[in-house]
């Protein structure tokens, strides 16, 4: 399956590696991309990033982690523009207040507070 998770200025570091630490435990092969060539953390710190796109078409997994951040992109027409680009994916999945940005994007996907729930579905369906 591709599969992607998504990172963003304000994400969760540790939402994002409770969805990496999940993905590599399942033998998920996936790419982190961004909407821009760079993202930072909540605290500043700066995330890694396989590739900036244009477009999420052609992934069979979006992962959104949440963060403070969510919340601001959430109102970003252009951002929820890329973020729709998704809309095809098999499965969109957010954890936390990502969904924020899930819903901002009026995508249909499962919304998750808990690493733990992500595990138990992801196993159910991979």
């Amino acid at each position: 399956m591709k599969s992607c998770i998504v990172v963003y200025d304000g994400i969760n570091l540790l939402n994002f590696a409770r969805i990496y630490d999940i993905f590599a435990r399942c033998g998920i092969e996936f790419v982190v991309v961004g909407f821009r060539g760079d993202a930072t953390d909540e605290m500043g710190i700066s995330l890694p990033m396989h590739l900036s796109c244009e477009s999420l078409y052609g992934y069979d997994i979006v992962a959104i982690p949440g963060g403070k951040g969510a919340e601001i992109w959430a109102d970003d027409s252009i951002f929820l523009s890329w973020m729709k680009s998704s809309q095809e994916s098999k499965y969109i999945i957010s954890l936390d207040n990502g969904d924020k940005i899930l819903d901002g994007a009026e995508l249909n996907g499962y919304k998750f507070s808990s690493d733990e729930a992500i595990l138990e579905w992801i196993k159910s369906k991979v």
